[in-house]
């Protein structure tokens, strides 16, 4: 009985484009579709999903759920792109810029220091914070840190849960690598405090992905004013959107002389990795708060009405 002026639905929940599709016809409701993940193509691509059938019946979903949307809501320009190059039918006009966002909490200094409290005051933390699963391709991670096993002034820190969590402790152990350390998944406010300390901040993306994607931990380390250093796929525009936020460096995973080499230049420079966090958060203020967001959503609706 209830009557509905707007839906907002991220993908992929497949499921729902029935139930959307129902409010949508009895209310007329506008149907705002947040694209958050382009499925089922990035999960086929890194091989998880391996029959055709399945595949196709995902598929069908998605389109649907395109079809239906008066607007889709997309992270990146590359998304945009993606979208209607793949979905050539669908009316370009209902494809939107929606960047990523997370609630502006406002930045305060860490009420505990991690260096002090274990003793690492003068070593440099580079922390990979977040899921740990096929999407993240922790070799990468594992083989950075292996490149610099040497460097007795480099930790790498390990926080979160996931898939492939196990897999990588196995071969960190396997290696015998002494400059990896693992914590266990904590609390949302903790873990963001914790990060504070850390001073460059890890995005690693599976070169397999045949679509663009914008990492979330990526607005969590810009918000906590933590320099970025990315390793993404090839088909991926996030290492612009890095450059244009001037909040890190961004290297193709799988080109290691440019992975080292860029790392080594952020490993370097402590002038730098300040001035590119200061730099992230100033970018995360003008384009990736929820008011931001909000404003965004309602105006491009008022748009799309006028």
């Amino acid at each position: 009985k209830n009557k509905f002026d707007l839906i907002l639905m991220p993908t992929p929940p497949i499921t729902l484009v029935d139930l959307v599709s129902y409010v949508k016809r009895k209310t007329n409701a506008t149907f705002y579709l947040i694209l958050r993940d382009i499925h089922p193509q990035s999960a086929s691509s890194i091989g998880l999903i391996k029959y055709k059938f399945m595949y196709n019946y995902l598929e069908r979903r998605s389109k649907k759920g395109y079809q239906m949307a008066d607007l889709i809501g997309c992270m990146s320009q590359g998304n945009i792109d993606y979208i209607a190059e793949n979905y050539p039918l669908l009316n370009k006009d209902k494809l939107v810029l929606l960047m990523n966002w997370q609630k502006n909490e406002g930045y305060s200094k860490p009420k505990t220091d991690i260096k002090e409290k274990f003793g690492w005051e003068e070593k440099l933390l580079i922390l990979f914070g977040g899921n740990i699963g096929l999407g993240q391709r922790v070799e990468n991670i594992i083989d950075l840190a292996e490149h610099y096993s040497h460097n007795e002034n480099i930790i790498f820190l390990v926080i979160g849960k996931g898939v492939k969590k196990e897999t990588m402790k196995q071969m960190a152990e396997e290696k015998k690598m002494k400059n990896i350390k693992f914590i266990e998944f904590m609390p949302r406010d903790e873990y963001l405090d914790f990060v504070k300390s850390v001073d460059i901040g890890l995005i690693s993306i599976n070169e397999r992905y045949k679509v663009p994607t914008c990492p979330s931990k990526a607005v969590s380390y810009m918000s906590l004013k933590i320099p970025i250093f990315a390793m993404i796929n090839a088909t991926n525009d996030y290492g612009e959107i890095i450059e244009k936020a001037g909040a890190g460096y961004w290297a193709i995973g799988n080109d290691k002389d440019s992975v080292y080499t860029l790392f080594d230049k952020m490993c370097n420079d402590v002038t730098l990795r300040k001035k590119m966090g200061e730099n992230g958060y100033n970018f995360y203020l003008e384009n990736l708060t929820s008011e931001i967001a909000y404003n965004t959503i309602i105006n491009q609706i008022n748009e799309a009405k006028a």
